[in-house]
């Protein structure tokens, strides 16, 4: 059925659709009379105030938005952002705040996104995630007057909420402490920080604890790209003893690759994932993974954007390494 407007009800009420706006409003401008008529109609034919009124009228759209600016690929089947999601939802559940979300394919459509949000009233306020090396996001947020908090790192002209990593490190010593002596790190996107950030502290560690340590070429974190890059690791002269993921998508690709090359784990290759999920806890055998809590991280970011506070940066526990049978040596 066709939506009731604003002008269906001026022509039962016999008034202008100016008069009908003030009425529903409780403006001045109209006698008490005419006020209860318009009303009355209103009420007899089922009429309510469309959300973008609602928020026109108050300037106000309750509601936060989450933009995804990733090749989809990536996020498909990635544990991290359903939990991510649902944890943000939950904190607006309880705010009364509606939630909106879109996937675009780069950050230059992710900006138009907000300009567009932003001039049509659609939302209050944004989460910001997957920082970027040159990030042009929070300056067009800053142009634009959106409050918004970002996850992963801190820029001067938002808030942040932090996950302490100590991934790497915690990773590297675990298969260390198995005997393990080269290991391979297949990891993500070039473009993000943190991608940099673990390739960094990844190299550092393995020095520091005299482990041979290599990288893959950089991946969009899908199941083919897990395969192609430790396929190729698999070939190469100096084969690694051990490989970490830098998720659970990509953890199950490379493992698809040992299948096809005739190897197991962990006899031939230790198998660990930055990520867990179900994935990992189904696997024959079991993959090793660090644990964090996603919705946990998602209900801090919410939590800061609408409640605001003195703190700036919201440090969440680190995650925790679920030592499976895939790193398991037999000594």
């Amino acid at each position: 059925m066709r939506r009731v407007t604003i002008r269906d009800i001026a022509r039962m009420a016999h008034v202008s659709p100016g008069a009908v706006s003030l009425a529903l409003n409780n403006k001045p401008g109209v006698s008490e009379q005419t006020r209860q008529r318009i009303v009355q109609v209103a009420d007899s034919i089922g009429w309510t105030p469309s959300a973008a009124a609602k928020a026109l009228s108050s300037s106000r759209a309750s509601s936060v938005g989450l933009v995804l600016a990733r090749p989809r690929a990536s996020i498909d089947e990635e544990h991290f952002y359903f939990s991510f999601i649902c944890g943000v939802e939950q904190v607006l559940n309880e705010h009364k705040q509606a939630f909106l979300l879109q996937m675009v394919d780069d950050v230059n459509e992710e900006a138009a996104v907000y300009r567009d949000w932003w001039a049509e009233r659609r939302v209050d306020a944004v989460i910001l995630v997957d920082p970027r090396l040159e990030d042009p996001r929070p300056d067009v947020l800053t142009a634009l007057g959106m409050p918004f908090v970002s996850v992963g790192r801190h820029f001067s002209s938002g808030s942040a909420v932090v996950v302490e990593d100590s991934t790497m490190s915690m990773a590297l010593d675990h298969l260390a402490a198995e005997g393990y002596t080269s290991v391979a790190y297949v990891c993500g996107l070039p473009s993000l920080q943190h991608t940099t950030d673990r390739v960094a502290a990844f190299r550092e560690h393995a020095l520091r604890i005299g482990m041979d340590a290599r990288i893959s070429n950089y991946t969009n974190y899908s199941e083919d790209a897990g395969a192609h890059e430790t396929g190729a690791l698999l070939q190469s002269q100096a084969r690694p003893d051990a490989i970490i993921f830098d998720n659970e998508i990509l953890t199950i690709g490379g493992v698809s690759a040992l299948t096809r090359h005739g190897l197991f784990w962990p006899d031939d290759v230790a198998v660990l994932s930055l990520e867990d999920s179900p994935l990992c806890r189904v696997s024959s055998p079991s993959i090793t993974a660090l644990q964090r809590d996603p919705a946990s991280l998602g209900a801090a970011a919410a939590r800061l954007l609408l409640e605001g506070g003195d703190r700036e940066v919201v440090h969440l526990p680190p995650p925790e390494l679920k030592i499976r049978a895939s790193t398991k040596r037999a000594h």
